[in-house]
């Protein structure tokens, strides 16, 4: 029998000066493999065994108590984030693992990282990348190997800028573990394949490809097959072209033949549904603490290596069938000064940004 699955509240550090019980939200299925260690600090330790059909915010109006620090690990759910008014006074993290294929060995490591996940270092790192967008104009996303350069427009008055990291506050909600910034084209609960990035020029991805498909099973099949599809991207980088913040090529990389056939899929899924053209959301993992595991996982996501990582969206679910997330940790963000903000190598305007309503986790 596999060792339990443990939980270590007295470790997370998103959850600075617990107050209340602390709460562990899981599929029942999963229930009897977890264990909570004794939470120092916390009053007390619960386990809510989630049913199949349970949301988050029914849960939180019937089994929550109002007073509590609340982990969800969800692997066989599609969490969304309930409505501030249900939250109350919470603070909540819930690990997006729905979505996913995840692994119960993929689970204790990524609770391993959140032992790892320093908030003061994270919202730091954000700061200072912040900074650097409120003097600049234009960013440019280059990767040196393969020669390419990708030019963001932050004039947009309705672009939205998210975070995830930090010590939650009393009644916010964020992903476990945390640690991305994101770009959208408008708040991050909708979708419109008509709003465009401003964002122009070719990006080069390489790394393991994440492929979400919602709450839907029925698509597991289909989400495998894709994800093998686009496998070669763990070793083989491909160059998209985008114009006006939509795709419009997508090629092997140089000198790396390997890589046709994952280009090949993407074309072929851009070419399947205009809903995947538009890069609908430009990420920056900022998780410095961690390795990506070698799976179709969408916990790899805020993957930061040594100094932030950049990835993209294309799709959202339910809007699109899949959602797809692609890494580029071979690629930095420069400003127009050449200054390294994040990612490979090294008087203020405003950037309207906001921390993130809900955790828009799957």
């Amino acid at each position: 029998m596999a060792p339990p699955l443990v939980v270590r509240p007295a470790a997370y550090r998103q959850f600075a000066a617990p107050k209340g019980a602390f709460c562990l939200v899981t599929d029942e299925a999963l229930a009897h493999g977890v264990v909570i260690e004794e939470p120092h600090g916390h009053d007390g330790a619960l386990i809510v065994a989630a049913r199949s059909g349970d949301t988050l915010q029914d849960l939180l109006a019937t089994r929550i108590p109002e007073a509590a620090d609340v982990l969800v690990v969800r692997p066989g759910a599609f969490v969304t984030s309930p409505a501030p008014a249900a939250v109350g006074s919470r603070r909540i993290a819930v690990m997006p693992c729905g979505s996913t294929p995840v692994e119960r060995e993929h689970l204790r490591y990524f609770l391993s990282v959140l032992e790892r996940t320093d908030p003061d270092a994270q919202a730091a790192r954000a700061d200072r990348f912040f900074a650097g967008l409120e003097q600049a104009d234009t960013l440019r996303i280059v990767d040196a190997a393969q020669g390419t350069t990708c030019a963001l427009g932050l004039d947009d008055p309705d672009l939205e800028i998210n975070l995830q990291a930090g010590v939650l506050a009393p009644g916010e909600q964020q992903i476990a573990p945390s640690g991305e910034i994101s770009v959208l084209p408008m708040p991050i609960t909708g979708f419109d394949a008509d709003r465009r990035l401003a964002l122009d020029g070719e990006l080069t991805l390489r790394g393991w490809p994440i492929v979400h498909a919602g709450y839907d099973r029925a698509l597991d099949a289909a989400q495998d097959a894709l994800f093998r599809q686009l496998l070669p991207l763990h070793r083989h980088p491909v160059v998209i072209t985008v114009t006006a913040g939509a795709v419009t090529a997508c090629r092997p990389g140089t000198g790396h033949p390997a890589a046709a056939a994952a280009a090949k899929a993407l074309e072929t899924l851009l070419d399947s549904d205009a809903g995947y053209r538009p890069v609908w959301e430009l990420g920056f993992g900022i998780h410095t603490e961690m390795d990506t595991v070698p799976a179709n996982c969408g916990l790899n996501e805020v993957y930061g290596a040594a100094n932030g990582v950049v990835h993209l969206g294309l799709g959202l679910t339910p809007f699109t069938r899949f959602a797809l997330t692609f890494l580029c940790p071979g690629s930095a963000v420069v400003d127009g000064a050449d200054r390294v903000l994040l990612g490979a190598g090294g008087a203020r305007r405003r950037i309207r940004r906001t921390n993130a309503p809900g955790c828009g986790c799957h």
